[in-house]
C-alpha cells in the first residue's frame, strides 16, 4: 500500500510547525521536549509502566505522560514525548492513551495515532530546519544517519521522515528474522509491491543482515525479484538498489529500496 499524507496528517503536521514557529526552534538543540510539554500542561514522568512504550492520561486542561523509558534523552524516548504531546494537541476528546511500540510506528491503520506520528516527526525535525539540509543530499542511508544524529532521533523515524521528503521512486521496509514487518511505499510505479510478512530471499542484503546483524551497512544492485517475486521483469525492466543496515540489537533490519528504469 502506498504511504501518502491524508488531510489530517497534514492538520497534525501543521499544529506542529505551529509550535515549532512559537517557541523559534532555529537549531534542532533548541527543541527542548521537556519544556515544551510543561508548557502546555503536561507532567512528564519517566519509568513505572510495562506494556506500552507511553501513557497520557487528561485531567481537563492538565495531563500526565508517563514514559517507559527512564532517559529523556533518548531518541526512543523523545519520540515517544512527542508523539503523547501531538495526542494532547489533536485530541482533546480522549481522556486517556496507552501507546505501544507499534503505534509509535503507525503511519496508516489507526488515524489518531497516525495522526500522533506525523505530528511528532515534524516536531522532532520541524520543516524548516530539516528540508534546507535534504535540499543537498540524497536519499540514502547516509542521509537517514546524518538526520538520525542531528536531528537526535531513531534511524527508523529518520528514514520515515526522509522517504516521504524525497518522494522518490522508493520502498522504506523492517524486517525480522527473515520476514517483512512492514513495508511502506512512497512510489506511483505500478504492478510492484511488498507485502506484510513476504518471506527475504536470500539474495538481499537484509536477509545476511538478519543472520548477522554485526555487519555493515550494505548498499548494491539486486534482483528485481529479490523484493518483487511477482513482477514480470521481461516486459518493463526495473532495476532495485537496495540499502539495507541492522538496527542495533533490536534483531531489525530497515531496508531502503530504490526503484527506476533499468
Amino acid at each position: 500500500m502506498k504511504t501518502k499524507t491524508g488531510l489530517n496528517q497534514i492538520r497534525a503536521q501543521g499544529a506542529a510547525f505551529k509550535i515549532a514557529q512559537e517557541y523559534g526552534f532555529r537549531h534542532p538543540r533548541d527543541i527542548d521536549l521537556e519544556a515544551v510539554a510543561v508548557d502546555r500542561g503536561l507532567k512528564l514522568k519517566f519509568g513505572g509502566i510495562a506494556g506500552c512504550e507511553a501513557r497520557l492520561v487528561r485531567l481537563g486542561d492538565r495531563g500526565i505522560v508517563r514514559i517507559r523509558l527512564p532517559n529523556p534523552s533518548h531518541p526512543r524516548t523523545r519520540y515517544a514525548i512527542s508523539h503523547e504531546i501531538g495526542h494532547w494537541e489533536l485530541h482533546p476528546d480522549t481522556q486517556t492513551f496507552f501507546c505501544t511500540a507499534n503505534d509509535l510506528r503507525d503511519y496508516r491503520k489507526d488515524p489518531k495515532e497516525s495522526e500522533a506520528n506525523a505530528f511528532a516527526s515534524e516536531l522532532l525535525m520541524p520543516s524548516g530546519l530539516l528540508r534546507p539540509v535534504l535540499a543537498k543530499k540524497d536519499l540514502s542511508i547516509e542521509t537517514a544517519n546524518f538526520i538520525a544524529s542531528e536531528f537526535n532521533v531513531s534511524l527508523t523515524a529518520a528514514s520515515i521522515r526522509l522517504c516521504l521528503e524525497k518522494a522518490d521512486e522508493s520502498y522504506l521496509v523492517l524486517s525480522r528474522n527473515g520476514n517483512v514487518e512492514w513495508a511502506s511505499r512512497y512510489s506511483d510505479r505500478q504492478g510492484i509491491w511488498i507485502e506484510r510478512n513476504q518471506r527475504l530471499s536470500d539474495q538481499s542484503s537484509a536477509w545476511h543482515l538478519c543472520k548477522k546483524p554485526e555487519e555493515a551497512p550494505v548498499v548494491e544492485t539486486v534482483d528485481s525479484e529479490c523484493w518483487f517475486p511477482e513482477f514480470d521483469n521481461s516486459e518493463n525492466s526495473i532495476e532495485v538498489c537496495e540499502q539495507s543496515f541492522s538496527l542495533g540489537g533490536t534483531g531489525y533490519v530497515l531496508t531502503i529500496l530504490l526503484v527506476g528504469d533499468a
